[in-house]
């Protein structure tokens, strides 16, 4: 092999359910059934392009023939866990709501499910749990759920190279975090322009337990996760762990996880940090993500300011999709060729999920990995804007080579 030759590419992709979660027996939707259809089909058309070999997915729905149908298109295995599912026994309400995480990954890899884990979400009523989720047909769940889940991948002996020392596995994971503002330097700073322009002592209290209470939720989440993964591992194995985690890089989660000796690959990549520039949520430039906020904003019923400055903190673009590696080796200089996982080498990490031209189509299919901020600038919003956007999120792909 040489040095440039690709090893393994690992990408993860908030799908999007696209809805509203308002209802009972059945949820909205943000879009019709014709746009989600055609955004599949631009989905689906984006990931063969990508053509990874382990792919991480959130907010598949619904279970588990969504999950199948991704691994039949793209003639891949899945693993699956189900993460919301409202109540479910055999059927049950939201009836259109039964999302949650998949592994996607070649067919010929032997593979183990290491099964999944519950985050957060859980809810007792002494000595009796009510709120639980066990599969896409079993659920009592009676609030929000997050989940986390893991395979085990052996990797095929022409993998298992000296680039890689001789590993002969490696643990995937995928996960989806708790939505909510974080408390940060910036949310922080628009509330004190809020408060300048009238917002109350009252109604300022009330975002900061909001800010305060997402922040602890997602550390609880992390540590849960991280500590479960750490104990799975086998000695010398590398973990990748991909997914929505809805918090930004200079959130307490982030740099939690960071002093664990997890490594955010993007920003050892030397990617560029600036909101603009790393957004993989953008609501001004991501139709999709625009309509999402309303489905985020529910529930903010406090006080009308209140619900402003939330809905104002959720419009920013900034970075909450990630790919973490553990264990890892620091090195000097960030360049493709040295060697940052204890399991290889990272070549690139880019972001997609905007297609440039017909996005009903495999052909003259142009996969946008942002590389350039101008290009951001560029999206097109005419009458057809919609057309050029696969979810709400854009992805992250990495590849490791030797």
């Amino acid at each position: 092999m040489t040095k440039t030759e690709k090893l393994l590419t690992v990408a993860t992709l908030n799908t999007w359910h696209g809805l509203d979660g308002k209802g009972t027996m059945f949820f909205g939707g943000l879009e019709s059934r014709r746009e989600r259809m055609a955004r599949l089909d631009r989905q689906l058309n984006c990931l063969k392009v990508l053509n990874a070999d382990v792919l991480l997915l959130q907010e598949v729905n619904p279970l588990p023939f969504r999950a199948h149908w991704y691994a039949h298109e793209l003639d891949k295995r899945c693993f699956f866990a189900t993460s919301n599912s409202g109540v479910k026994f055999g059927w049950g309400p939201p009836s259109n709501l039964n999302e949650g995480l998949a592994v996607l990954f070649p067919r010929q890899w032997e593979a183990e499910d290491l099964g999944k884990r519950r985050l957060s979400g859980r809810f007792r009523l002494a000595p009796f749990t009510i709120s639980e989720v066990g599969s896409p047909f079993l659920s009592l769940q009676l609030h929000e759920s997050r989940m986390g889940m893991a395979v085990r991948l052996h990797l095929p002996s022409h993998y298992q190279t000296p680039g890689f020392q001789g590993a002969k596995s490696i643990i995937v994971a995928v996960t989806h975090l708790h939505h909510s503002p974080s408390l940060t330097p910036r949310n922080q700073a628009m509330l004190d322009e809020a408060k300048a322009e009238g917002l109350t002592g009252e109604e300022e209290a009330h975002l900061l337990r909001c800010f305060r209470s997402a922040n602890s939720r997602r550390l609880l989440e992390f540590d849960n996760l991280v500590t479960w993964l750490e104990r799975l591992r086998l000695p010398g194995e590398p973990i990748i762990l991909g997914g929505d985690f809805n918090c930004e890089p200079e959130s307490s989660p982030i740099l939690g996880l960071g002093r664990r000796g997890w490594l955010d690959l993007w920003q050892y990549a030397g990617m560029p940090e600036d909101y603009a520039k790393a957004a993989t949520w953008d609501p001004p430039r991501n139709t999709f993500a625009y309509r999402a906020q309303k489905f985020h904003q529910v529930g903010s019923s406090f006080s009308e300011k209140a619900a402003e400055v939330l809905r104002k903190t959720d419009a920013v673009p900034r970075r909450i999709d990630y790919i973490f590696a553990y264990p890892w080796k620091q090195a000097e200089v960030l360049e493709p060729e040295d060697e940052i996982l204890a399991s290889g080498k990272l070549l690139s990490i880019n972001r997609f999920g905007y297609i440039k031209g017909n996005g009903l189509s495999t052909h003259g299919l142009q996969v946008e990995d942002f590389s350039d901020l101008e290009k951001q600038r560029d999206f097109d919003f005419g009458a057809d804007a919609d057309l050029n956007h696969t979810s709400d999120h854009f992805g992250l792909v990495a590849r490791f080579g030797i």
